[in-house]
């Protein structure tokens, strides 16, 4: 399928802060202006030291996410903020330097950075990554083995259905 040894996907947790749009540019469009990135770069900064003089969990970085981002996609899927996690992040999917971020070799969980893409700065906090290979391959595993347990029962209990009874 394409999949290489390399190929990963990673989980991560984050917190946007926003600049204000505080400025407008040659047609009309509203702006951050670089006191407003300066100033979001400054939020940013204060949340991580937060959370650095804290009892620096996972968890606690999840509540701070929960309090401070302004990403509205940081829910789950019932409605309910799930920290900034994000899941099976994959090459392609976000942003460059967000993704240069996440992807970086040597990245170990538990470690916080910030970045700045278009959207605003990420606090970040990388949880994890595991190959992409695996999960295809448990998914085809498990795939042949209800293949091949369906097959047993069909062998064991034959049936036959008259479909002229069916009403």
């Amino acid at each position: 399928n394409g999949i290489t040894k390399e190929d990963k996907y990673v989980d991560v947790r984050h917190i946007l802060i926003m600049p204000e749009l505080d400025s407008t540019d040659e047609n009309g469009n509203a702006t951050a202006s670089e006191k407003s990135w300066a100033a979001a770069q400054m939020k940013a900064q204060d949340i991580l030291n937060l959370y650095l003089a804290g009892d620096k969990t996972e968890d606690s970085f999840g509540t701070l996410a929960n309090e401070h981002t302004a990403d509205g996609n940081d829910v789950n899927a019932d409605g309910i903020p799930d920290g900034g996690l994000y899941t099976d992040v994959y090459v392609g999917q976000m942003v460059p330097e967000f993704e240069e971020w996440c992807f970086d070799e040597t990245r170990v969980a538990g470690e916080t950075g910030l970045v700045k893409t278009t959207y605003g700065w990420h606090i970040m906090y990388f949880v994890g990554s595991r190959p992409v290979w695996k999960d295809y391959a448990e998914e085809q595993l498990t795939m042949e083995l209800s293949n091949q347990l369906r097959d047993q029962i069909i062998a064991k209990y034959p049936m036959t259905v008259d479909y002229s009874a069916i009403k």
